[in-house]
């Protein structure tokens, strides 16, 4: 029984990676705009995403501390990550193009798309998925909670994801309004 769960559990971590995947391609429409700028491209202290000094990364007594040994992002940020790649997933599937892309950092004003830019990516999603559709079913994905997720602290303020052990490329990164989005081409 134990095999069979990973098995469709790897089935589940692959779909959800190929559709995030897919949602990251659909936000790339705009190809005139800039890429987006890596949080490693970052060159100044002020820029980077995590805390600049040591004093900064310890946290404070009023958030319970937390603090991953090494990392800016506490057990309670990487949490909340993994909760933001579960709530991705079940929009995903259930087909709310508008409120998916939300969750795709938009890398001129460091948090969730608005307006052109959030329509443009949602007009390009479906067609993105076209070939997943058969994944695409309203609740899908609502076997996925957060303890079948990893979030893990790259060092370099993003956080790599995992569903059931098995690694997906889909970082996240905090935004400026401190909300978890995908790293994505935009």
């Amino acid at each position: 029984m134990r095999t069979r769960k990973q098995g469709i559990g790897r089935r589940i971590a692959a779909g959800a990676g190929m559709l995030a995947l897919a949602l990251g391609a659909a936000a790339c429409t705009g190809g005139e705009d800039e890429p987006p700028e890596s949080p490693r491209a970052s060159t100044s202290p002020q820029d980077a995403p995590g805390p600049a000094t040591a004093e900064e990364s310890t946290p404070a007594a009023s958030d319970g501390g937390g603090q991953v040994a090494g990392s800016p992002f506490s057990d309670e940020q990487l949490e909340a990550a993994s909760q933001r790649f579960v709530e991705g997933l079940q929009l995903l599937d259930d087909q709310d193009w508008d409120a998916a892309c939300a969750l795709v950092l938009d890398p001129t004003t460091r948090t969730a798309p608005e307006g052109e830019r959030l329509q443009e990516c949602a007009d390009g999603v479906e067609p993105a998925l076209a070939s997943y559709s058969e994944l695409l079913v309203p609740g899908r994905f609502d076997v996925i909670d957060t303890s079948m997720v990893e979030a893990v602290d790259n060092g370099d303020g993003t956080v790599s994801l995992s569903l059931l052990g098995e690694p997906l490329d889909i970082p996240m990164v905090q935004g400026d309004d401190q909300e978890w989005y995908f790293s994505l081409p935009f």
